[in-house]
């Protein structure tokens, strides 16, 4: 029975040493493919309680991201280092926000990003995707992004903000390091100057 219980033991050290290793080989062949990444281009579909919008991004290292929604108010996301703006083309109109303790705030820093998976002790695995946990520094807001198990590409991610809802988003048709002359800019509408 001592035998049994101490070949027990060795056999459960002798794994989680192994997947230590595998996990620690893991992670730095993740953190190898994002010391690469400069731009991402890329189909999405975001899903935020029964709300489903599309659109194409591209988000360029560090901490610029533009998304185009398809739709009737012409929806667009512009982030430039730790300003969001959400403009609203139809209605001529631009909302701000910080994106500091925001799932953006990882997602668009790949040193952060590259950090923190070399602190991750599990990388686990979920619809035959690898899955990596982040949370902010004051745990207000979480991030699981998604990345494909061969190519190590982002396949979506899911997390929370502000208001604590859940949001999914799915790339699809990614394209890395591309050619662009994306300008991230913010419309400034002048309200006053439209009206008769």
């Amino acid at each position: 029975m001592i035998r049994q219980f101490f070949c027990f033991v060795l056999f459960y050290l002798l794994s989680f040493s192994a997947q230590s290793k595998n996990n620690s080989e893991l992670a730095e062949k993740i953190n190898n493919k994002f010391a690469t990444i400069k731009n991402i281009k890329f189909d999405f579909t975001q899903n935020i309680g029964d709300t489903v919008e599309i659109g194409t991004c591209f988000l360029e290292y560090p901490k610029k991201l533009i998304c185009r929604y398809k739709g009737d108010e012409q929806k667009e996301i512009v982030i430039k280092e730790n300003t969001l703006a959400i403009i609203k083309r139809k209605y001529q109109r631009v909302y701000y926000y910080r994106v500091t303790n925001s799932p953006f705030a990882t997602i668009l820093d790949k040193e952060k990003i590259i950090n923190q998976i070399s602190h991750i002790k599990n990388i686990s695995s979920k619809n035959g995707l690898l899955v990596l946990d982040f949370y902010n520094d004051d745990k207000s807001s979480y991030l699981q992004l998604f990345l494909n198990k061969v190519t190590l590409d982002i396949e979506g991610w899911e997390s929370t903000g502000y208001d604590q809802q859940t949001t999914n988003f799915t790339i699809k048709n990614s394209q890395i390091n591309i050619d662009s002359n994306e300008k991230f800019e913010i419309p400034d509408f002048d309200l006053g100057r439209n009206q008769n």
